[in-house]
């Protein structure tokens, strides 16, 4: 890819701290202003469903998440000084699905975009496994076990249909969370790490 600055790379890194708090307040804010709404039981998407406030602070919160994750996988590219970067690619590709999710209602196929956001479920290992400084970093290294043993495991809930029906609401808010924290982790270590040199 196009080589940018170490300053524009650690900023787009930034973005990895963003997305988890950014889609948690929207959604809640959302919830507040749709009739009959529960967070407990009910996923996000569902406010999409409805035309009004809560649509439109839904949407914002899911278009924003997007495109940070999408700044985060640039920032991630350039720190891996590879020239194609599938991790990276991949966030993207994540990037781009929670972007639609602020776009199209869900009922509609591109709400998702035809479900590409599952990509996820590889997408930490792949960045840990193309980055020997982020593989180094033992925080970094266990997150990145337990993001997607979570995954595996959300997933299985979903397919076998054991998610339970009365607290889908906050299973699907509770795994997409810690899916973020990958994100939000590897922005905090290399901040962290380049201050640490800095000092050094």
């Amino acid at each position: 890819m196009a080589k940018i600055d170490t300053t524009t790379m650690k900023t787009m890194i930034s973005a990895g701290i963003l997305p988890l708090p950014w889609f948690i307040i929207w959604v809640t804010i959302g919830g507040m202003f749709m009739p009959g709404y529960s967070w407990i039981s009910q996923h996000a998407s569902e406010m999409t469903l409805v035309p009004g406030t809560a649509n439109v602070l839904l949407k914002i919160g899911a278009f924003g998440t997007g495109v940070f994750f999408i700044l985060f996988a640039v920032g991630l590219w350039r720190y891996s000084d590879r020239k194609i970067s599938w991790g990276s690619i991949c966030w993207i590709v994540f990037g781009f699905s929670m972007l639609s999710n602020g776009i199209w209602n869900m009922g509609d196929p591109k709400h998702g975009f035809y479900a590409i956001g599952i990509i996820n479920i590889v997408t930490p290992a792949l960045s840990l496994a193309e980055n020997r400084k982020l593989a180094d970093d033992r925080i970094v290294y266990f997150t990145t076990i337990a993001v997607r043993f979570s995954g595996i495991l959300y997933l299985w809930l979903n397919v076998t249909g054991n998610d339970p029906e009365g607290y889908r609401g906050i299973s699907q808010r509770l795994f997409s969370s810690i899916n973020s924290l990958w994100p939000m982790v590897v922005a905090w270590r290399v901040i962290a790490n380049d201050r640490m040199q800095m000092r050094g």
